[in-house]
């Protein structure tokens, strides 16, 4: 299968909005008790779409617990994004033009991908993933362009979480070469 073809089976497989619910809630349990995330001095997240895992627990949590909280905003007219700190839910904008909040574009409170700290843990969402840590994403390649951002030597020391339903696991994937590898994939 191409890419693009298992990204429609993969859509065919997502459960049920009462199922979406009760599978973030339990994926979103996990993260917060994995020693990665007690640890991380900064979470960056996302704000789920529809057929996405809903991290708005972790987001609770993380804002609650004084972690430094980031959140992605696609730059207008590119296939870039950036990730900005927030302090509250106020902070996100209405809903970009892929349905989601986004947070303001605050130069100040830009994520600078080459500064992050060790021990950041980046939850990173997808179409589909394999156990090891393959993604196959929505094929914008937003996360991608910002991941391949991080210095070598500062790879191994932050931690790429993929997230994801059950049924979005799969054996395999097609793979690039620009194809960014998760240290963890929870589901």
């Amino acid at each position: 299968m191409t890419k693009q073809e298992l990204r429609k089976y993969i859509k065919t497989l997502i459960p049920e909005e009462g199922i979406r619910k009760t599978e973030s809630e339990r994926i979103c349990k996990i993260i917060t008790q994995t020693a990665e995330y007690k640890a991380a001095p900064l979470v960056l997240l996302y704000m789920a779409l529809d057929d996405e895992v809903s991290l708005s627990l972790v987001i609770d949590n993380a804002l609650d617990s004084k972690k430094t909280v980031g959140l992605p905003r696609i730059r207008p007219q590119s296939s870039l994004m950036d990730f900005y700190k927030v302090t509250d839910h106020t902070q996100l904008q209405a809903e970009s033009k892929y349905g989601i909040k986004e947070p303001e574009p605050c130069k100040e409170d830009i994520i600078n991908p080459c500064t992050i700290p060790d021990g950041t843990l980046i939850i990173v969402p997808g179409r589909a993933f394999t156990k090891g840590g393959c993604r196959l994403g929505r094929g914008k390649g937003f996360y991608d362009r910002w991941l391949s951002k991080i210095p070598s030597d500062k790879k191994n020391r932050v931690h790429l979480c993929g997230v994801c339903f059950p049924q979005q696991i799969v054996e395999s994937l097609p793979s690039d070469e620009h194809d960014i590898l998760m240290t963890k994939v929870m589901y």
